[in-house]
């Protein structure tokens, strides 16, 4: 897919017009435009930029073959799904049992929330981010 339609594409999916795509990155509609007819192309910067403004990044834009998760915005913000990325979130939960696991990181949100005085979102993102930066300490090369 040529980099022009993957920036309409992700302008639209982000639910932006050329023009409101065109004042948060201060170029002209017409620019906005030309790019997404491609008759010109965005610089290496405003490339990144563009990619930032909508959400994305610059591989889907460019149209590079990686798997990206779909963000779609909604009236509360943007939603993630990641299932296109990682399969194993559309199937784990027939295969294994979850009650268990459930159990434990129920206990140990608690126990953060408590010890620490977190909200028991804070308490979840906080052991979230323990659990990958040890995958990633442990398991990753």
């Amino acid at each position: 897919m040529a980099l022009g339609v993957n920036i309409a594409k992700a302008r639209k999916a982000a639910g932006m017009t050329q023009e409101a795509l065109a004042e948060q990155l201060d170029v002209a509609r017409q620019t906005v435009s030309k790019w997404e007819a491609g008759t010109t192309v965005p610089t290496v910067p405003g490339l990144i930029r563009l990619a930032e403004v909508l959400r994305t990044d610059y591989n889907s834009l460019l149209g590079e073959e990686e798997k990206q998760p779909q963000i779609r915005a909604t009236e509360n913000g943007y939603v993630v799904d990641w299932t296109k990325l990682y399969p194993i979130l559309v199937t784990y939960q027939q295969e294994m049992d979850c009650g268990p696991y459930e159990a434990q990181f129920a206990a140990m949100i608690r126990e953060v929330r408590d010890k620490y005085g977190y909200s028991a979102e804070d308490a979840m993102l906080a052991l979230k981010d323990i659990f990958a930066k040890t995958y990633f300490k442990q398991f990753q090369p």
